[in-house]
């Protein structure tokens, strides 16, 4: 049957999100329907205001909730099972999944039809989740059992931080043991970038923000080093941009050493550009690299990255900063995390 819910829509670019209510269809085939407990608001959710490549549109993609009901065909999961929203779900047909690179699918699973609908109107979901809302609607591969003692508040952020976070340097990169790290962003992707450099045994790591508390929780969290926008430091190995800031790229760019791979991480406006000089470029044989996701395979990694926030490896609780409900979130968007990095919705 329909649902009642309400729902963060955002209308037009430019203008502030507002929450609606909405209708939520039943789950069709392969689908199920979430009872939505938690959601982590991420900068991507706020860039959308700027810049959704259509509208209206459904927010969020960083949540965790309880599976509400399953539609036909649904094998393995089951009413009240706590679970993960993965947002990008890899197809396992097009030639880059079946080449072994499901982080580069061509097809990523989404919804057969609009789930959620306004006085009649179908709403789409950013990401193919739609995660500020009461309910959603979800390919049921784009459930994750969450399967270790974590708190849903924190588990949401397994979905986007982490996942992207520790991804990035584990996956994408592929730091190997020993090797130099600097970070430019401190925010909740950003930590985790210093985490995962630090599970894959990097030898120095920096960590760059202008704010001290997140230092700090960079220092926590394994940063051998940190810095101030500006400030030099011995050239690195990896550096990983993630404000999104073409300045704060070609600032990322010019501390590569030799053989030196810069990763964008940080969501930058769609027209925004970028320079570099390309002949000493060329000849310091560097590279540049996009990074979606952390280059993960959810189904394998998102059940690693969960157990490892559980037993500490990854810590999170220190990443959240304010906790609203939903019908503060509108105001959110405009608020900072208050003293922490991250603000979690914590569903009535």
């Amino acid at each position: 049957m329909q649902l009642e819910a309400r729902g963060l829509v955002l209308d037009s670019l430019g203008e502030r999100p507002r929450l609606h209510r909405l209708t939520v269809e039943p789950p069709g085939p392969g689908e199920i329907r979430i009872r939505m407990r938690a959601a982590g608001l991420c900068h991507t959710d706020v860039s959308q205001v700027r810049d959704a490549r259509f509208t209206p549109i459904l927010l969020g993609h960083e949540g965790a909730g309880e599976i509400e009901s399953v539609g036909p065909d649904v094998r393995g999961l089951n009413p009240g099972d706590r679970v993960l929203v993965c947002w990008k779900v890899p197809c396992r047909r097009c030639r880059r999944c079946t080449a072994g690179q499901p982080h580069l699918c061509e097809d990523v699973v989404g919804l057969a039809g609009p789930r959620a609908f306004r006085d009649g109107e179908p709403i789409g979901p950013m990401l193919n989740a739609g995660c500020f809302a009461d309910y959603v609607v979800l390919p049921a591969a784009a459930a994750i059992p969450i399967e270790v003692d974590l708190p849903l508040e924190e588990a949401a952020l397994v979905g986007c931080a982490v996942a992207t976070g520790v991804g990035a340097a584990l996956w994408t990169a592929q730091v190997e043991r020993g090797a130099s790290v600097a970070v430019f962003g401190a925010g909740g992707v950003g930590l985790n970038i210093v985490a995962g450099a630090r599970i894959a045994d990097a030898g120095r790591i920096v960590a760059v923000d202008r704010d001290e508390t997140r230092l700090a929780l960079a220092r926590a969290r394994g940063a051998t080093h940190t810095a101030h926008p500006g400030e030099p430091f011995e050239a690195v190995d990896y550096a990983f941009e993630v404000v999104g800031d073409p300045a704060v790229m070609e600032q990322a760019l010019a501390t590569l050493a030799p053989a030196g791979e810069l990763v964008l991480v940080g969501a930058a406006a769609r027209d925004a550009l970028a320079s570099f000089h390309p002949r000493g470029f060329l000849s310091r044989q560097q590279r540049i690299t996009g990074c979606i996701y952390g280059s993960i395979d959810p189904h394998e990694q998102l059940p690693e990255l969960l157990g490892w926030c559980a037993d500490g490896t990854v810590p999170l609780g220190d990443l959240i900063g304010r906790r609203i409900t939903l019908d503060k979130l509108e105001r959110g968007f405009d608020e900072p995390a208050n003293g922490g990095v991250r603000t979690v919705i914590a569903f009535e």
